[in-house]
């Protein structure tokens, strides 16, 4: 398991960013910061995928 599958999957899961951050410093040995960085990626690539979606919509009405 990835750093991303953990967590995609614990946020569909509705677990909080602290929770998701612990996670990742326990499962990936990682520092605190390390750890919020990769949810910092998460979210951008959430927030481009948002963005991709929305403007498809917008062309396709």
């Amino acid at each position: 398991m990835e750093p991303m599958d953990l967590i995609r999957d614990k946020f569909s899961q509705d677990c909080t960013i602290e929770t998701v951050q612990h996670l990742l410093m326990s499962h990936f040995n990682l520092s605190e910061e390390e750890a919020q960085a990769e949810i910092d990626v998460y979210f951008r690539i959430v927030d481009m995928l948002d963005e991709e979606r929305k403007k498809a919509e917008r062309e396709g009405k």
